[in-house]
């Protein structure tokens, strides 16, 4: 696969770190799995506080499943958006 996107979904995923390791074989080289998902604070919108990851949690993840954060981009107003990418 190219791209990965997972939307307001990676919050319920168990075994998040297992999940990514597993998914790792399924990248191509230049593969990139994008997240996008609310942030950690009292918002109008999306589930309540306590279901959601804080961003460092997500980026911490994704570090100890083997990848790097590639971009994040500042485009939404409720939610983070994180790319990575495989840590060659």
């Amino acid at each position: 696969m190219d791209v990965v996107l997972i939307v307001d979904t990676f919050h319920h995923l168990d075994d998040r770190v297992n999940y990514l390791r597993r998914l790792k074989p399924f990248l191509k080289p230049a593969g990139r799995i994008a997240i996008v998902d609310f942030k950690k604070e009292p918002l109008p919108v999306g589930p309540p506080p306590e279901h959601k990851l804080a961003r460092e949690q997500v980026v911490e993840e994704f570090a100890a499943a083997g990848y790097r954060l590639a971009a994040e981009p500042a485009v939404l107003p409720y939610q983070y958006f994180l790319i990575f990418s495989v840590v060659p």
